[in-house]
């Protein structure tokens, strides 16, 4: 299939872009059902616009990533890690966060038991979370803060002899902070049980990646320094679940830390071709297997915004009365 400029290069490919599947993704069907996978990440989608019309200060569109979000919340295990970035919020309820407990949590409301907690906070304002029970780590106020504290989680797992993969979310801007730096250096030198993921652009701000920085990709930069890397497309939910895989299993088995760079595409730009959307790129595939139609689109949606709808309005109704 010819590539287009919108499409990464070195990737291996699970769903392609009229919705084929290679006879390795088909591999994981068993796994991985389709309709439950799409049900995912349309539900990521409309948080995503859910949380955009709250105009909360923490928020970040997350539109065209979902395929992150749901392949890790998919593969975490019982008793391991994962520090989100901004735009990683809808990891926590594919876990199983409570939806009344997320909307508290992001409009800083009280806890759904009646006690005032500290909510999670940005700059003393609603719009963060944390699942602690669920091993969703605080997103930080501070960019990059985050990489320092899965290394030391990881470095601690390794220590208690855990076989626990650790997972640090994040974009390729931060790769050139220091931060960055500081935490590959640390988790090659100590073989720490540390995946990380790096969520970067074909073209932000409308020019090639490449373009603001010396060398290739992330994943091939990383890859000099030591450490184990793939890449993967972020609008194909299988290539991303299977290189991922691949990062968490090495994690497990004490075979050292693992970056993936997942190349995604913003769909707030027009021009975005409709194959570079994780959903609709899914959505392709349950067509021409006969099991999407309109009106199974029309009430996915219709439940599912249900349950956001009301969970918000129960979260602000709830704080009135407890208030009052």
């Amino acid at each position: 299939m010819e590539q287009t400029p919108w499409d990464p290069e070195d990737v291996a490919v699970g769903l392609d872009r009229e919705g084929g599947l290679s006879p390795e993704a088909e591999a994981l069907l068993p796994a991985l059902e389709p309709r439950a996978l799409y049900k995912r990440l349309v539900a990521a989608r409309l948080l995503d616009h859910r949380l955009g019309r709250l105009g909360l200060p923490m928020w970040a569109p997350a539109a065209g990533e979902e395929a992150v979000s749901v392949a890790v919340a998919l593969l975490l295990g019982e008793g391991e890690w994962v520090y989100p970035g901004m735009r990683d919020l809808a990891i926590a309820p594919i876990l199983g966060m409570d939806l009344d407990e997320l909307a508290r949590q992001v409009l800083g409301l009280a806890a759904s038991d009646g006690e005032r907690r500290a909510p999670a906070l940005y700059n003393g304002r609603a719009g963060a979370l944390s699942a602690t029970d669920l091993g969703v780590a605080h997103v930080p106020e501070a960019l990059g803060v985050h990489l320092g504290m899965a290394a030391g989680q990881a470095h601690a797992n390794k220590l208690d002899g855990h076989e626990h993969a650790c997972v640090a979310l994040f974009g390729e801007g931060l790769t050139t902070a220091g931060l960055f730096h500081e935490t590959v250096a640390a988790a090659v030198s100590a073989d720490l049980p540390l995946v990380m993921i790096c969520k970067s652009q074909l073209w932000p701000e409308g020019a090639p990646a490449e373009a603001g920085l010396l060398g290739d990709s992330v994943a091939e930069r990383v890859k000099a320094c030591g450490m184990w890397t793939r890449r993967a497309d972020g609008a194909d939910v299988f290539g991303v679940y299977q290189a991922l895989a691949q990062a968490f299993a090495r994690a497990r088995e004490g075979r050292g830390p693992a970056l993936v760079e997942v190349v995604v595409t913003p769909l707030y730009n027009p021009d975005v071709p409709a194959h570079r959307d994780p959903v609709e790129r899914l959505r392709r595939y349950l067509d021409r297997a006969g099991h999407w139609t309109p009106a199974v689109e029309e009430a996915l949606e219709k439940e599912l915004l249900g349950q956001l709808d009301r969970a918000f309005d129960y979260a602000r109704d709830g704080d009135k009365v407890g208030n009052g």
